[in-house]
């Protein structure tokens, strides 16, 4: 009889407890902001996922966008700290309230507003928002019907093979668009070293910077394009923050340099990749690796990446990472030997949100002895810089 009261006891504090944990629901913990001159990125961080509305409101001299998000709290930080006002700019604040006991609501108040779009992010759970100025550059590239090529697009000199899709002419292609900036990501920095040599405890932050700065000074001293960096030391950067940042430059190309690693320690060579999904098991295992510094799931990303491939530039990024690839590989082969990791396609959360074609370069494994002491290399890293270099030109000079 006493066994019985006490797992009855037992059995309704747990109950009570479960619906304690679900009445409380979530907590909006913080807001971030990046803000530009025409475009501005907020990030609403929260302790776990929550389901949520927007609303558009226009008058006169602003637009006000709403967003309510249900059986949320704010936190203490957010109780004190409820706007944020910005002078001088075209966003003039933020604004945070408990709109009703279970729904906490966002403001997001600009003078004028072009467009806006937002998605999530998992682990932890955020949901990204992103408000382009009146002057901001909002262009998409979508995928048209395959037209008839009534002359066939020269070939590169080194050998690169025709590429699925060139002929179906993105949009980019039919209005004749051409470069005019690009937006070069050393990849990790400061508290996020990537990844770590296995003989020589190589460090993937320092040698990608070395590498960007080395691409930045090619395309500075050889080309008329605008050239920028999303960090040009050693500091770290929120994955989100790389692509709003290009997006604030209103960027024409974003290239993401990176080092890889494997198990298999003879595994070395170069591969570029770009966004698109996967079922490929190494491409999935280097995506996971490369997103680790957020410690989200790979896995979770599906309904996501669902809605950004819809407007991601697919066609140009695929044809971006293929000059790439291999124009890097027939400048370095002049002096080295260096093997064809391929292009591939994987979701790397770096890439996303990005509002022009978008790659990211894998430029060898550290994980293996010769291709870290190549990396190691001053000289080898001119050569690879130089190859990267080429294979812009010649995304550039295909787009003509």
């Amino acid at each position: 009889m006493k066994i019985k009261k006490s797992l009855l006891i037992f059995f309704f504090v747990f109950l009570f407890s479960v619906s304690f944990f679900y009445a409380k629901g979530a907590v909006l913990e913080n807001i971030r902001y990046f803000t530009y001159k025409d475009y501005t990125r907020v990030v609403l961080d929260l302790s776990s996922p929550v389901t949520y509305t927007s609303k558009e409101l226009k008058e006169k001299n602003r637009v006000r966008f709403f967003f309510d998000l249900k059986n949320t709290v704010l936190s203490e930080k957010l109780k004190k700290e409820n706007r944020i006002e910005f002078k001088g700019s075209y966003i003039r604040e933020i604004r945070v309230g408990q709109f009703r006991k279970d729904i906490a609501r966002v403001v997001l108040e600009f003078k004028e507003a072009k467009d806006k779009r937002y998605f999530t992010l998992l682990h932890p759970f955020r949901i990204v928002i992103d408000i382009y100025g009146k002057n901001a550059k909002v262009s998409v590239v979508k995928t048209n019907k395959k037209l008839k090529n009534d002359k066939k697009e020269t070939q590169f000199k080194t050998g690169t093979p025709e590429i699925s899709g060139e002929k179906k002419y993105s949009m980019a292609r039919q209005l004749g668009l051409t470069v005019k900036r690009i937006v070069i990501d050393p990849g990790h920095g400061g508290k996020d070293p990537g990844t770590i040599g296995r003989y020589y405890k190589t460090k993937e932050k320092v040698v990608v910077l070395d590498i960007a700065k080395r691409l930045k000074y090619y395309l500075k001293r050889y080309t008329k394009l605008e050239v920028y960096m999303t960090r040009d030391k050693d500091i770290f950067i929120p994955l989100e923050q790389r692509t709003a940042y290009a997006n604030s430059k209103r960027a024409d190309l974003f290239i993401s340099i990176h080092a890889n690693s494997a198990a298999n320690r003879r595994a070395y060579g170069l591969s570029t990749f770009w966004l698109n999904f996967t079922t490929d098991p190494h491409s999935i295992r280097i995506a996971a690796s490369e997103n680790a510094s957020s410690q989200r799931s790979i896995w979770e990303l599906k309904s996501l990446l669902k809605k950004i491939t819809l407007t991601s530039k697919l066609i140009e990024s695929k044809i971006f990472a293929t000059k790439v690839q291999y124009s890097t590989l027939y400048y370095i082969r002049k002096y080295y030997r260096y093997p064809d990791y391929r292009v591939r396609k994987a979701p790397f959360y770096v890439l996303i949100g990005a509002s022009m074609p978008a790659i990211l370069v894998e430029t060898g494994f550290l994980s293996n002895k010769t291709n870290e002491l190549l990396l190691r290399s001053s000289r080898f890293r001119n050569r690879l810089a130089f190859g990267l270099y080429k294979g812009i030109i010649s995304y550039i000079n295909s787009l003509r």
